[in-house]
């Protein structure tokens, strides 16, 4: 089974889209403010995001809290959290694995839901990206990955996203700041 997840630039603010979704019925009812680090020893050219994503140990920090692991690849290191005051201690411990900082990264993440849905959409301000809706959901899991993006978009555009069609791509963050240019493609969880 391949999970399919749109992540799709848009060409308006925040409050903008705040509006159109509250106009839909729907209301934040989360947000976070998250600052992931990724590490790894391995050479990421030619990935596909979701192969970058997995050939990297990402710390994640929200609200300013302790980082945890996600992805720990080396298991000498057999640590579920690292204090902010001690990450200079882990990096160094990383680079006798052979370990290196690959991406740093802030976001403001808003969620946004009503009743009867059975996911949140997600509004991403990604630093030196932009905003994104990110959005996938479990009821179309075992469907075709074509026919899970199509049902995606239709839901989002249900929710008053009138610029995306089935044409749109999504934009691969970790692609993107890898290469130093916008990349895209069709699922961001691919």
């Amino acid at each position: 089974m391949k999970i399919v997840e749109v992540g799709i630039k848009l060409s308006h603010d925040l409050s903008y889209y705040d509006n159109i979704l509250k106009n839909k019925g729907l209301y934040n009812d989360f947000n976070v403010e998250t600052h992931d680090i990724y590490y790894t020893n391995k050479n990421l050219d030619n990935l596909s995001e979701n192969e970058i994503k997995n050939s990297c140990i990402r710390l994640r920090s929200c609200n300013n809290s302790s980082f945890k692991i996600q992805n720990n690849l080396v298991d000498e290191l057999n640590i579920n959290e690292v204090p902010i005051k001690k990450l200079t201690k882990y990096e160094k411990k990383l680079l006798k694995f052979g370990y290196r900082k690959v991406f740093d990264t802030l976001k403001y993440d808003h969620h946004y839901y009503k009743e009867g849905m059975n996911s949140k959409v997600q509004l991403q301000e990604i630093k030196d990206i932009g905003l994104l809706v990110y959005f996938d959901n479990s009821i179309y899991y075992e469907l075709p990955v074509e026919e899970q993006r199509k049902k995606l978009i239709d839901e989002l555009i249900s929710y008053g996203f009138g610029e995306i069609n089935y044409n749109t791509l999504g934009l691969d963050k970790l692609r993107t700041l890898y290469y130093k240019k916008e990349c895209y493609s069709k699922n961001q969880n691919g």
